[in-house]
């Protein structure tokens, strides 16, 4: 009897410190969360405006930290769930069908070809959520029976769960809507560039300043 309260005391002191640890990492994701933000602002401050909504990005990590700047966005909001809850994400219902966020997909090496697709490519587009197919996409956002948005529901209820508001419209662009590619790609190329014929001149030269297809320079994340 002794050794069985023993073990039930042990047991309890146990999940006790389980939980102090899980609120511990909680609390450490956050300011995590909130020095990426500030690092973030500390490097927009450097740099225009325009440079700050269209900029370069190397990495995920610096897409990520700029799209958290734009607090009232949808595309802010998606990223700060996956940040806060990346473990739990991928089961969420609401979220299981998106592949990302369009500035996270994909990164060009050369930061003035960046700037320049990013500005092409407009600011809308950029923050677009990706998803597999169209029934992922109408979960994002739902309506109530007079066709007003349900804030309770969908991408607005996960914003207000942990206090963030969108702020107008969202793009979401849907895979399977996209017609795929039907031609060939580079031989051995890992990011399978497009087999696109080269184009040419009247006279047969190339022409001038002529550097590939966008769609060639941009490196897919995996």
């Amino acid at each position: 009897m002794d050794n069985t309260k023993s073990l039930e005391t042990k047991i309890k002191r146990h999940q006790d410190n389980l939980k102090f640890l899980n609120s511990q990492a909680n609390h450490l994701d956050e300011s995590i969360l909130d020095l990426q933000v500030s690092l973030a602002r500390y490097h927009s401050a450097k740099i225009t405006k325009t440079e700050n909504v269209n900029g370069a990005f190397h990495t995920e990590e610096e897409a990520v930290a700029q799209l958290l700047l734009k607090e009232d966005s949808a595309a802010s909001i998606l990223c700060l769930v996956e940040a806060r809850h990346l473990a739990q994400t991928p089961n969420l219902a609401l979220t299981k069908d998106v592949v990302g966020v369009v500035a996270t997909l994909a990164w060009v090496g050369d930061d003035n070809l960046s700037r320049m697709l990013s500005e092409y490519l407009g600011l809308e587009t950029m923050l677009a959520i990706v998803c597999r197919a169209s029934e992922g996409a109408k979960t994002l956002e739902r309506y109530d029976g007079e066709g007003m948005i349900n804030c309770t529901a969908g991408l607005h209820g996960l914003g207000s769960s942990i206090g963030r508001r969108i702020n107008g419209r969202f793009g979401v662009i849907c895979l399977e809507d996209l017609r795929p590619y039907v031609g060939g790609f580079v031989a051995d190329d890992p990011q399978k560039k497009l087999a696109l014929p080269m184009p040419k001149l009247l006279n047969g030269e190339d022409p001038p300043g002529f550097l590939g297809y966008a769609v060639n320079m941009i490196n897919l994340e995996y």
